[in-house]
């Protein structure tokens, strides 16, 4: 007879904490930093029903005035006013807050097979402050506390074979992330503090425990350990995620052209055809298209990564490597590919403003390290080859990307603290790319966290952040055009700066 129990364990952490055998991995606690209850595992038979979750409060001083912007658009500000006074500008301080659930079940059978569901369910934060235009209150609190699931996933595994997960869910190059030193305090550059700054102005996080990855269906297989060893194996069909793959255009649209070729392989008019359950743009399941921004997107994406970790005396060693590789929906139009922002070519005809690329698949070396002594942590990720941004396919033609961070921390007792500096160079902004103009992105964060009891915990972030491209306006996203080849030669470069004094409640 199964027994039915609550437990009271830590919110699943997107980095994976570390483990010594498959059932450890399942449920992974490290949320970067903050001290979270154990977890109850299930005696053979049984079944653990888990009902996590997490609240944080920000209080926030920020200093971001290259997103300040003119509100009538000219330089001098509105006519007849006193230059630089008619501006939206930002606030030097607030608050901010947020709640996630983590819902979920672990079992053992009595044969010793672990099976378990995890959920992850976090809010949106997508509507407009204040009332008037922007919605009133009623309006706010419904916009911005809607939910929604951003991981979902099953597993099934034994201590001998590993385990096997299925789902919206985290790939090896996250799970085992090493030598990245978010747990200091929220996550650094990684955390939830950066969410204050404004877009254009935020560091890009260039590894893989990001959404832009972690979020997609997979298959991901975790391998016990063996003399220190242990690793892991994802494939990745496409971008599909926590749906059926549907995109809301894979049978939504109309035929392509005027003419399509029917069941018999007749040529004939589509005119008045049933077009509303063929392939638009937008489906996750695309293998090709002839919209060339469809062809940036990825499929059968595979995750390799071997870490190792052992002791040595008081010196504790990990490290990891491993290779993302893939393909993408390919461009089917039959015309030429061009990166050149003033040559686009359209049916043989040369026209102006626009690109047309030819993208490679994500091919990624990824390799992490740290040294533990007593409470001292110093380490670091190195991350090069074809990607661009945060996970965008790079196309072919444009240089390689090349991401590497040190950090350290120290531990004593209920206290953690910590830093870490990020350099990231990318090709950014393609049309400036084209030209040989990338985009170089530094951060260094700093903090701690203090625990005060199980699951609450303060902790202080410090930000600061630098990005720069020739060319590219990362106030107006305006680059290359035809009226200025050189690109926009204004606010090439941006800073930003943000401390904050933040609690966490985890159950």
């Amino acid at each position: 007879m199964r027994k039915l129990l609550l437990a009271t364990v830590a919110g699943l952490g997107a980095w994976g904490a570390a483990a010594t055998d498959a059932s450890a991995q399942v449920t992974p606690t490290y949320t970067g930093g903050v001290a979270l209850p154990s977890a109850t595992s299930p005696t053979p038979g049984t079944v653990v029903v888990r009902l996590n979750g997490r609240f944080r409060f920000y209080s926030i001083g920020m200093w971001a005035g290259d997103a300040n912007n003119n509100a009538a658009g000219s330089a001098t500000g509105l006519t007849g006013s006193t230059p630089g006074n008619a501006s939206n500008k930002l606030g030097n301080y607030g608050f901010a807050e947020y709640a996630r659930l983590y819902p979920g079940f672990d079992g053992i059978a009595a044969n010793g097979l672990k099976y378990g569901v995890s959920l992850e369910i976090r809010q949106d934060q997508n509507e407009g402050a204040g009332g008037g235009l922007y919605g009133g209150i009623s309006k706010e609190n419904r916009a911005r506390g809607a939910m929604y699931f951003r991981r979902e996933w099953g597993y099934l595994g034994t201590d001998q074979i590993g385990t096997f997960r299925f789902g919206s869910i985290d790939q090896p190059s996250s799970l085992y992330m090493t030598g990245n030193f978010e747990n200091f305090n929220d996550g650094g550059w990684n955390g939830d503090v950066p969410g204050a700054i404004p877009g254009n102005l935020q560091v890009t996080w260039p590894f893989a425990d990001v959404g832009n990855y972690y979020t997609t269906n997979k298959i991901v297989y975790l391998s016990p350990q063996f003399f220190g060893f242990d690793g892991g194996i994802s494939y990745e069909p496409s971008t599909a995620n926590t749906n059926f793959g549907s995109g809301g255009s894979c049978a939504a649209g109309s035929f392509v052209g005027a003419n399509f070729t029917n069941p018999a392989g007749n040529f004939v008019n589509a005119s008045g055809a049933n077009g509303t359950g063929v392939t638009t743009p937008g489906c996750d399941f695309l293998s090709a298209s002839p919209i060339n921004s469809e062809s940036g997107r990825r499929r059968n994406t595979f995750d390799v990564l071997l870490r190792y970790r052992g002791s040595f005396g008081p010196v504790g060693v990990a490290a990891t490597g491993g290779y993302i590789g893939g393909g993408h929906v390919q461009d089917n139009s039959g015309l030429p590919f061009n990166n050149n922002p003033l040559t686009s070519i359209t049916n043989g005809v040369g026209t102006t403003n626009g690109i047309r690329s030819n993208f490679d698949g994500l091919s990624v070396g990824d390799f992490g390290a740290a040294i533990t002594i007593a409470g001292f942590s110093f380490g670091g990720k190195y991350q090069f080859g074809r990607f661009n941004n945060q996970w965008d396919l790079l196309p072919k033609g444009l240089p390689d990307s090349e991401a590497w961070l040190v950090g350290g921390s120290y531990t004593v007792g209920p206290l953690i603290v910590g830093a870490h500096y990020l350099n990231y160079i990318n090709s950014g902004d393609l049309g400036n790319a084209a030209f040989g103009r990338r985009r170089l992105e530094s951060g260094f964060a700093a903090g701690g966290t203090y625990s005060i009891a199980p699951g609450v915990s303060l902790f202080l972030s410090y930000l600061w952040g630098e990005r720069r491209q020739n060319g590219y306006n990362f106030i107006t996203g305006q680059g290359v055009t035809a009226a200025t080849p050189n690109g926009n030669p204004l606010n090439n470069k941006v800073t930003s700066q943000l401390i904050s004094l933040g609690t966490a409640f985890s159950w």
